[in-house]
């Protein structure tokens, strides 16, 4: 059963966000804005089964109500999907379940065993045993036509609803498959311990005996491989894609893999043998578990920028947790409690004394109402939907007059090391009529990023993002000079 890290597929930002938050009372009365605005928070949905609740960051305090209607007992978290308001999870008997916080209702997405993977833009696809796909949009579920076939033993979901299946049939393949084309590519891939795939899901990794496959899809048949000193554990592809980190067995060190340059750079010392890593969405961070039980072990918070370890805290490893917030927050299970510590220097903010027993997500709290007007524009601007219920959307009362804040969302819809091929892809999305612009690299190892905006909210970067028909992610460059048209 595929395990998805908790906001790996989330919609990222390759800088980080700024870090103030709202008041508890201005979380428990969020007026009708911009998606963008509204605070960064904690879900908690009680494993016993109940009502999800929400708790403000930095401190963890408690909003004044919950989200509405109880769930089943979730065993399992599977991500969230921050644009379509969504938490995904498993439910008790193992079947894919989304609580909507715009309608506060569950539903039950696939049936008990069906794999599950959620897609930078929102878009969750399951697999069931027969190779039967289910595609899960906020506003509905619908069937593709053609099936896998039986095998598929792992799934990743790619932006604009495409996905990559790990199928076991005389040796593994991997199938690249969509909606409306099927099946549009199949090649034999090696056996690997762990597989990883980029967040654009434009290459998989897999971790071999002796080092890392790479198979990019602008080259299907031609897999690249970087030998590494050890022998791999594990495998994960940075947020922006361009390097690869891999835990080794029996070694106190990460080997890091150059993406584009195809090798091997200086390793990361860690104080013992890694057994998982999860990357902080955003890219500020990697986290690393500690060879042993994941109960009780110990968590590396590893630097993107310095490469090393910065913190080791005791913590629990699960499906949700540890995972960190847009605004820079760590959420971690300790013990029974669940703490929230600063980012950068790790101090407690605030801690949940009774929540490790529960599921975690890190999200945001927005209003009901515009989210479902969100929804409705989407919708409507897919050209290959059928017939799916929709969420109507409630009429959204007047605004509280904010003041105007510089828009600094964009898309990102590539990266590159040929500035050359990056140049000419930004003049056809300009003849296209997207607002492109070049992003020049800052450090040794940057590529080239073609992005398209500003924009003001989230929500109309991903309506942005949806209307370009290809891969893209949004990215928040308030910290960041604007690229260069």
């Amino acid at each position: 059963m595929t395990k998805l890290l908790p906001l790996t597929l989330l919609l990222l930002g390759c800088a980080g966000s700024p870090r103030g938050e709202a008041a508890r009372g201005e979380a428990d009365s969020l007026p009708t804005a911009e998606a963008s605005l509204a605070p960064t928070v904690a879900f908690r949905l009680p494993t016993g089964g109940g009502p999800v609740t929400a708790y403000a960051f930095p401190a963890l305090e408690p909003l004044r109500r919950s989200l509405g209607t109880r769930t089943a007992k979730p065993r399992a978290a599977l991500g969230i999907d921050l644009a379509g308001r969504r938490l995904i999870y498993r439910d008790s008997a193992g079947a894919v379940a989304s609580f909507d916080l715009v309608a506060s209702r569950e539903r039950t997405i696939a049936p008990p065993g069906a794999l599950a993977a959620l897609g930078s833009d929102g878009t969750l696809l399951a697999v069931d045993s027969t190779g039967a796909v289910t595609e899960s949009q906020p506003w509905g579920t619908r069937p593709w036509p053609s099936r896998l076939g039986r095998g598929v033993r792992e799934v990743f979901a790619a932006p604009g609803g495409r996905l990559i299946a790990i199928r076991h049939a005389r040796g593994d393949s991997l199938l690249v498959s969509s909606r409306e084309a099927g099946v549009s590519l199949a090649e034999p891939v090696p056996e690997a311990v762990h597989r990883s795939a980029s967040r654009d899901g434009d290459a998989v990794a897999f971790a071999t005996d002796s080092g890392v496959a790479v198979l990019e899809d602008r080259e299907p048949g031609r897999p690249w491989f970087v030998s590494v000193a050890g022998r791999p554990r594990a495998v994960a592809f940075s947020p922006s894609g361009h390097r690869l980190y891999v835990a080794l067995r029996s070694k106190s060190e990460l080997a890091v893999i150059d993406r584009f340059a195809r090798r091997e750079r200086p390793a990361i010392v860690l104080p013992g043998p890694a057994a998982a890593l999860r990357f902080d969405p955003w890219g500020r961070v990697l986290l690393a578990r500690s060879d042993g039980e994941a109960e009780g072990g110990e968590t590396w918070v590893i630097g993107s920028a310095s490469e090393e370890v910065v913190e080791r805290l005791r913590t629990q490893w699960g499906t949700d947790l540890p995972t960190v917030s847009e605004s820079g927050v760590l959420l971690s299970r300790e013990g029974n409690a669940v703490v929230a510590r600063d980012l950068r220097s790790l101090d407690s903010l605030g801690a949940v004394a009774d929540g490790a027993r529960d599921l975690w997500f890190a999200g945001r709290w927005a209003s009901a109402a515009a989210t479902a007007a969100a929804r409705q524009e989407a919708r409507a601007a897919d050209p290959t939907r059928r017939a799916a219920p929709a969420q109507p959307a409630a009429p959204a009362p007047a605004a509280a007059a904010q003041p105007a804040a510089p828009p600094s969302l964009w898309v990102q819809v590539s990266i590159s090391r040929n500035d050359t091929w990056a140049r000419a892809l930004a003049q056809e999305l300009t003849a296209e009529g997207h607002a492109a612009a070049v992003v020049e690299p800052k450090n040794p190892g940057d590529g080239w990023r073609v992005m398209t905006g500003p924009y003001r909210s989230r929500d109309a970067a991903d309506s942005a993002g949806r209307a370009l028909n290809r891969p893209y992610w949004v990215v928040d460059r308030s910290r960041e000079a604007p690229p260069r048209p």
